[in-house]
């Protein structure tokens, strides 16, 4: 028997590929990106594009000064809207989804499914309307036709499947709103650098302001970009971003002071009041809290130094005028320096355990405000109240003659057949109402200047509960999602602050289009999300 070597038996055969030293490194290569994860890819950086440009050029853009400004900027948001949807759906078609790749179903957001259902009513009552033509464009109901409400129920539809990163759009906000700040704030003391006001008549100069126009328009913005930017000031940590922030805010702040709306003023106690909520669960933004409303009655201050030796050009509204009195601004400024110093000692277990009483505080102080008001226009209508009187006190004149119009939309609703109550009477509706029995002698109603009032008269009743179901889940939505992601609590507070104005205010092409994009953000995908279109 042949004998075996020791080395063959002890030690195993060593080849050129298991030597370390000698071993072939194959470089690796990336694998390919999967058609979805290329269409993912487009989808988020156009969503961003479109964002970056709705929030910064929309309120900017204009053509004409304001002569065209509505429909400069009706145009301008239904082009880039239809252009955004349909670079999303030919990206969809020409990245379809990989073949046999099993895909997570998700199913349609609740406020996305309302405001289609909203589409869809509105569609039915302007079959029925006694002027069909004028139901397209909306010409008179301020273009909130059915190709506007198309174009909100497809852009919510189309944002809420996708993934936003709101880095770059809240700052193109924040750009723009500080632009449109400081124009209104030089418009208010004379300054026309554009020439805005050369051609316009001097009764109207008072009321339009920067690149909006009217004052209530002009507010409705600045109530948005007021809540975004304190959103962003409020989680701001880093030292420039910090200055920023504050610069940014003071700019807003500014142009709030000069809108001349109370409906401003609505819409910043809606801020006020809601904003808590959102932060007991954040102590480090709770307590920076009182420093933002310090800054706001600082400018407030600085801002009745300003108008002591300059002279106005545009009006103020009383809350306004009111407020930057130094005995009251100062004051005011005072209190919130020193609440944002005494909360700086405070646990943050002990601010999360106020969320609740503080939630609960504030629904009683609605009721009893709520209580308050019916008694003051009934059993204590003889109580004097003074210059408070207009406000507290329902007539025909409250509100620059909203009591008359609203009376007047609800006489028109309630003759309206069953059928266009549940469904409608279509743009226009209120327009040729009051034409047949004019409401005022020198100018046309089209609108009954409380959104909801004009919703039930043009959209039904099943139209107005499908919009406000709509805002509902939306807002949950946005609670929530706040809650986990604080970039989000700005968006939440401008949505929450359109709603409360809306019952005072006209839904128009300067902000509603903003708004119904914030929604399409609160509802749309979280980053944990599976891909999915």
């Amino acid at each position: 028997m042949l004998e075996q070597n020791d080395n063959s038996t002890n030690h195993p055969i060593q080849t050129e590929a298991s030597h370390p030293a000698e071993a072939v490194r194959v470089p690796r290569v990336a694998a390919p990106a999967s058609l979805e994860q290329r269409f993912l890819r487009f989808s988020v950086l156009l969503t961003t594009t479109y964002l970056c440009a709705m929030f910064l050029l929309h309120p900017l853009v204009f053509s004409n000064y304001y002569f065209n400004i509505t429909e400069t900027k009706q145009y301008f948001f239904l082009i880039a809207s239809a252009l955004y949807l349909l670079s999303l759906l030919f990206a969809r078609i020409a990245l379809p989804p990989d073949f046999g790749v099993a895909r997570q179903k998700r199913r349609l957001h609740p406020s996305a499914i309302a405001l289609l259902a909203f589409f869809a009513v509105s569609l039915v009552g302007s079959l029925m309307s006694r002027y069909p033509g004028e139901a397209f464009i909306g010409e008179n109901n301020r273009y909130q036709g059915l190709l506007s409400l198309f174009c909100y129920a497809c852009l919510v539809l189309a944002l809420s499947r996708q993934k936003i990163d709101l880095k770059w759009p809240e700052r193109a906000f924040l750009l723009g709103a500080s632009l449109v700040s400081l124009l209104g704030l030089f418009n208010h003391f004379g300054a026309d650098p554009f020439g805005f006001y050369e051609n316009l008549r001097v009764a109207d100069r008072g009321r339009f302001l920067s690149t909006i126009g009217n004052a209530n328009f002009f507010g409705s913005y600045m109530v948005l970009s007021f809540a975004v930017a304190a959103g962003f000031f409020l989680r701001a940590n880093e030292r420039l971003t910090r200055i920023f922030a504050t610069l940014v805010l003071a700019l807003v702040s500014f142009g709030a002071l000069v809108s001349g709306s109370d409906s401003t003023v609505l819409g910043l106690l809606a801020i006020a009041a809601f904003a808590p909520l959102l932060l007991f669960s954040s102590a480090a933004s709770f307590r920076r809290l009182p420093l933002c409303w310090g800054v706001v009655f600082l400018c407030a201050f600085l801002f009745g130094l300003l108008s002591a030796v300059l002279s106005s050009a545009t009006y103020l509204s009383v809350f306004t005028a009111a407020l930057c009195r130094p005995a009251v601004s100062l004051p005011l400024a005072a209190a919130a320096f020193a609440l944002w110093f005494a909360l700086s000692r405070v646990k943050p277990e002990r601010l999360s355990r106020a969320r609740r009483p503080y939630a609960l505080a504030l629904l009683i102080a609605l009721l009893v405000g709520a209580l308050a008001l019916v008694l003051l226009n009934t059993l204590l209508r003889a109580l004097p109240l003074g210059s408070l009187a207009r406000y507290l006190h329902f007539s025909e004149s409250w509100g620059t003659d909203r009591g008359k119009i609203w009376t007047f939309a609800l006489r028109v609703y309630a003759e309206l057949p069953a059928a266009q109550q549940l469904f409608g009477a279509s743009s226009g509706a209120l327009f040729h109402a009051d034409a047949v029995s004019p409401l005022f002698s020198d100018a046309g109603l089209d609108t009954a200047h409380n959104e909801y009032l004009q919703y039930l008269v043009t959209n039904g009743a099943l139209g107005l509960m499908s919009y406000l179901t709509a805002l509902a889940f939306a807002m949950r939505a946005g609670f929530r999602r706040s809650k986990i992601e604080p970039i989000y609590r700005g968006p939440l507070l401008a949505v929450a602050a359109y709603a409360l104005q809306a019952a005072v205010n006209i839904a128009q092409p300067m902000t509603t289009p903003l708004f119904f994009v914030l929604i399409g953000i609160l509802i749309s995908r979280k980053p944990e999300e599976s891909s999915q279109v």
